[in-house]
């Protein structure tokens, strides 16, 4: 399908008309009917169906359609960065985080950064843990920040800050007067379980291999910080990496340790193809001095609780 193909098949599916997608495009309408003949043809399937006078996508149309977006989508962004260079002869940085670091961590990055490139454009968005090391080798991005298990990075991986897993619970809940919290120690029922990226996954069933034993009672979510709002309000405990606090609210929880240790990682993925770009080296160090700077999250500290267990001191959290 060409650009100009896929332009016709989304306005198409879009107004519903023939002559209404004609008319957006500048078209004449034999011409737009031409270009949805030739798709029907390339893709060897009906693209629509006529009812009550519209144009309705058959159920092949409506799944091509939703890639088709995405691609349009990605061209436009590849012309607007092509356009960008070409006028302004400076350059974009395009850069993606798992969801708690976009939220918390991202926009203040950003601002240091066109602190140093005020005439450098960002774009700046949220991805997936499991998707972001794919966003950046397609090309998509130029840089990423994932949470990834273990203290060690590879060639294309600097590291940005270490910690571990910990559990997060309602100051309220017994197991808060525990220095630390053990897998044996949470009823499977209360549980929140998160399920967003099958390494994190699998190192907790490492430890914990009825971790993959969900009941059908549970509950569970693909967002950490969903998890971590979702025992605000009462559901139980969670299992996240230390990162998802950063930044956020933490009144009435408490945040413990969790045992045996699970350490994570917070690494800045590039393609692996070359060294970092001057901006982008920007962009990693400005993340790895934040959360350097973040403060620990208030329940950490055990505060109002007698606790003699031993941890070791870092500048990122209370482990």
């Amino acid at each position: 399908m060409t650009p100009k193909q896929l332009e016709v098949f989304i306005s198409v599916v879009q107004l519903g008309s023939v002559t209404a997608a004609a008319q957006k495009l500048a078209m004449s309408q034999p011409s737009v009917s031409k270009s949805l003949a030739l798709i029907e043809q390339q893709m060897g399937f009906n693209l629509f169906e006529r009812y009550k006078g519209k144009m309705q996508p058959t159920p092949e149309a409506s799944e091509l359609y939703k890639e088709a977006l995405r691609v349009h989508q990605d061209r436009l962004r590849f012309d607007r960065f092509v356009d960008h260079l070409r006028q302004y002869r400076v350059g974009q940085l395009r850069v993606c985080a798992t969801p708690a670091l976009a939220l918390n961590m991202l926009p203040q990055a950003v601002a240091r950064f066109r602190h140093a490139f005020p005439d450098y454009g960002v774009v700046a968005d949220m991805c997936l843990n499991n998707e972001i090391e794919e966003a950046v080798e397609g090309g998509r991005y130029d840089l990423g920040f994932m949470v990834k298990p273990g203290h060690e990075a590879g060639d294309s991986r600097l590291v940005v800050s270490q910690g571990e897993m910990v559990c997060v619970l309602s100051q309220q809940h017994p197991l808060a007067q525990q220095a630390e919290v053990r897998w044996q120690d949470i009823a499977p029922r209360e549980l929140v379980f998160i399920t967003t990226d099958v390494r994190l996954v699998a190192m907790i069933a490492e430890v914990a291999p009825e971790f993959r034993q969900r009941q059908v009672a549970a509950v569970e979510t693909n967002r950490y910080s969903m998890a971590i709002n979702l025992v605000r309000h009462g559901n139980g405990v969670t299992i996240v990496d230390h990162f998802s606090l950063l930044g956020i609210d933490t009144a009435g929880l408490a945040v413990r340790p969790f045992r045996p240790a699970l350490p994570v990682s917070v690494v800045a993925v590039s393609d692996g193809r070359s060294a970092l770009s001057q901006p982008a080296a920007v962009f990693a160090e400005a993340m790895k001095e934040l959360m350097l700077e973040s403060p620990d999250p208030p329940s950490c500290s055990g505060e109002g609780k007698e606790d003699t267990a031993e941890r070791p001191t870092h500048p990122l959290r209370c482990l």
